[in-house]
């Protein structure tokens, strides 16, 4: 398919800032794993910290993001896409964050690997947005794989939703316990929430190819 050129800054600021927010939102993915599932106290203290690190550092580069839309005048894509996929990935860990300071909060340990069911899908997104990240910020990027990746992420997404109302319906049917009901749904709902941060941020990217296509 033939493509229409267009104009790009001489440097590559925007797509080093997207990759570094798509790098940490896959680490600390993965650091919530190990925060949920590690049974050793000073490793759950580690990922806990690394966790609150990551969430900081996403922060200070969506800030960034921000403002260098404010001082560039030639942008790589549209300005509003820029700003929509860097506020999705910046989420991300914003939400991990809560996440791991709710179940820190209220001592709340998985229970039959529930937590576990959703953060596995978490994290094979992250793996699956790095990948679409690095694909789109690639200058000759590869249309049909991003969309590929797209797909995946959709996949991913829906498979979050089904084991989503799965454990719903395990936890109001064997949970006794209101308090632990409440707050189990509660991590439940954000961790979903962290899962559609990588769908609406997978639509963006894909938004971006078909406009340049």
């Amino acid at each position: 398919m033939f493509k229409l050129p267009f104009l790009k800054p001489k440097d590559n600021k925007f797509c080093v800032l997207l990759e570094g927010l798509s790098s940490q939102a896959h680490m600390c993915a993965v650091h919530l794993k190990t925060f949920v599932e590690s049974a050793d106290p000073a490793e759950q203290i580690r990922a806990g910290t690394e966790i609150t690190a990551c969430k900081a550092r996403a922060k200070e580069q969506a800030a960034q993001v921000t403002a260098e839309l404010c001082r560039t005048y030639i942008t790589p894509f549209d300005r509003e896409d820029i700003q929509d996929i860097a506020g999705d990935l910046y989420r991300i860990p914003k939400t991990i964050e809560k996440i791991k300071e709710r179940v820190s909060t209220h001592g709340i340990n998985s229970v039959k690997g529930d937590f576990s069911r959703q953060i596995d899908v978490i994290v094979q997104e992250a793996e699956a947005m790095q990948e679409m990240v690095r694909e789109l910020t690639k200058s000759d990027h590869d249309d049909d794989r991003i969309v590929a990746k797209a797909r995946q992420l959709q996949e991913l997404e829906n498979k979050g939703d089904a084991i989503l109302g799965e454990l719903l319906v395990e936890l109001f049917r064997n949970s006794t316990d209101p308090r632990d009901l409440i707050l189990r749904k509660d991590i439940y709902d954000m961790l979903e929430k962290v899962i559609d941060r990588y769908r609406d941020a997978a639509g963006v990217a894909l938004q971006i190819v078909l406009k340049h296509s």
